[in-house]
C-alpha cells in the first residue's frame, strides 16, 4: 500500500530492498512448501511484506489518494474459483469441522467439475474471470465458495492450489518478484496435476475411468463414441464412498517424497524448476544495469508533491516524488552514472541507485 505522499528524491527507496527471506511454509502449504524447498535448494522463500492478507493491503484506507483502485471488503481477492487437485480436496475435507471442509461438501455436492482428479473448474470461465479487473476483487458474485466472510480468511488455506499459493496483489520487488511467483505457479501446476493422476492411478480408478479422465478428440465428425468408456461408473471400488477416495488421495500424496513428486512431473517439470531457480536468482540480484531508459509507465494520480505511477501492474501502483519523476527524461539510455549526475544537478539533490532501482523493479525504467 502507498504511504503518504513522498516529498524528497530518496523517498521512494523506502519500499525497495531486497525481500525478506521465510520459511516456505510461511508462504505455500505445506505439501508444495516441501517440494519447493527441494527444488531450490534453500529452506526459505520471500516474503511478500507488502501485500497483507490479515490486514489486507487493497481495502479503502485514508492514506490512499482519491480513485485509487480499491477491493471489496466482502471479497478481497478472492474472486478467483480454484481448480482443486483430488488430494487437496481431501486435505480440506479432513478438517472436518471448518468452514473449509464444509464448502468443499457443497462443490462436491453440485458435482460441478468433480472427477477422480479433483475438481476441475472449466478454463473458459476462469479466463473471462481474471480478465474483468472491473469486477476481480469486487463483485460478490464471484466469490470463491471457500471463502470466510466473517474473517475475511481462505477457508482451505493449507490445501490451497498453485494459483492462490502464488498470487500477491503487490510485491517488494515488483515485476522481478512477479516474475518468480509466477513461474512456481507454472511449476506447482505441473506437480499438482502429475501427483492428482498417481493418486487415481494408486487407488485403483478402472481403465474406463482414465479414459473418460482422459477423452478422444472427435477428429472423425460429431458423435463419435469412446467406446473405450462404456457406461462405467468412474469411481470403480469407491463408487458411494468419493469422500473417502479424497482423502485417500491425500495420504498418497503426503506418502511422496519431493524426489518423487518431481519425477511424477517428468521432463516439463525439471524444465521449469530451472526456471524457479533463475527467476529465484534473479529475485535475489541487486546489480543495476549499465544503461536505464524510460519504461511503459501510465500517470494515474498527481499531487503537488508526487505522482502516482503504474508500471507493472494496476493493483501495484508506485508513488514516485514529483522531484525524481521530473527528472526521469534524463534515463535516456546514456550510461547510468551519467544519468544519476544529470538528474542528481536538475533535481539539485542526490539521486541515489536505489531509487532508480525501484523504479527499475516497478517498470517504470528499464534497462537497455
Amino acid at each position: 500500500m502507498a504511504t503518504g505522499h513522498p516529498r524528497g528524491v530518496s523517498a521512494v527507496v523506502t519500499r525497495r530492498s531486497l525481500p525478506l527471506l521465510r520459511p516456505p511454509e510461511a508462504s505455500l502449504p505445506p505439501l508444495q512448501a516441501r517440494w519447493i524447498v527441494a527444488v531450490l535448494g534453500t529452506p526459505t522463500l520471500p516474503d511478500e511484506s507488502n501485500a497483507t492478507c490479515d490486514d489486507c493491503a487493497m481495502l479503502a484506507d485514508p492514506s490512499l489518494p482519491p480513485g485509487a483502485l480499491v477491493f471489496s471488503p466482502d471479497t478481497r481477492c478472492c474472486t478467483y474459483l480454484p481448480t482443486l487437485a483430488n488430494f487437496l480436496v481431501g486435505g480440506a475435507l479432513r478438517e472436518a469441522t471448518s468452514h473449509g471442509a464444509a464448502s468443499m461438501r457443497l462443490r462436491l455436492a453440485k458435482n460441478d467439475g468433480v472427477s477422480a482428479l479433483g475438481i476441475i473448474v472449466d478454463p473458459a470461465l476462469v479466463a473471462a474471470t481474471q480478465s474483468d479487473t472491473e469486477r476481480f476483487g469486487r463483485d460478490v458474485t464471484l466469490r470463491c465458495p471457500h471463502y470466510e466472510p466473517t474473517t475475511g480468511r481462505c477457508g482451505v488455506w493449507a490445501w490451497r492450489e498453485a494459483t492462490c499459493a502464488t498470487w500477491f496483489c503487490k510485491h517488494t520487488r515488483g515485476e522481478r518478484a512477479k516474475a518468480f511467483w509466477n513461474r512456481l505457479q507454472q511449476l506447482l501446476a505441473r506437480l499438482e496435476r502429475a501427483v492428482a493422476w498417481h493418486c487415481a492411478l494408486t487407488l485403483d480408478l478402472p481403465p474406463e475411468a482414465f479414459a473418460l479422465l482422459s477423452p478422444l478428440a472427435r477428429t472423425n465428425g460429431p458423435g463419435r463414441a469412446d467406446v473405450l468408456a462404456g457406461e462405467v461408473d468412474p469411481w470403480g471400488r469407491w463408487s458411494g464412498d468419493v469422500e473417502g477416495f479424497f482423502r485417500a488421495c491425500t495420504e498418497v500424496a503426503e506418502a511422496l517424497t519431493p524426489a518423487a513428486v518431481l519425477a511424477l512431473g517428468g521432463v516439463e517439470a525439471l524444465a521449469l524448476a530451472q526456471t524457479v531457480q533463475l527467476a529465484h536468482r534473479q529475485l535475489l540480484d541487486d546489480a543495476l544495469p549499465t544503461q536505464v531508459t524510460l519504461g511503459r509507465a501510465q500517470v494515474v494520480g498527481l499531487s503537488p508533491d508526487s505522482v502516482r505511477t503504474q508500471g507493472y501492474s494496476h493493483l501495484d501502483p508506485l508513488e514516485v516524488p514529483r522531484a525524481l519523476f521530473d527528472q526521469l527524461h534524463h534515463f535516456d539510455g546514456r550510461p547510468l552514472d551519467d544519468a544519476l549526475r544529470a538528474a542528481s544537478a536538475a533535481a539539485g539533490e542526490d539521486v541515489p541507485a536505489g531509487a532508480i532501482g525501484m523504479l527499475l523493479d516497478f517498470g517504470i525504467l528499464r534497462g537497455c
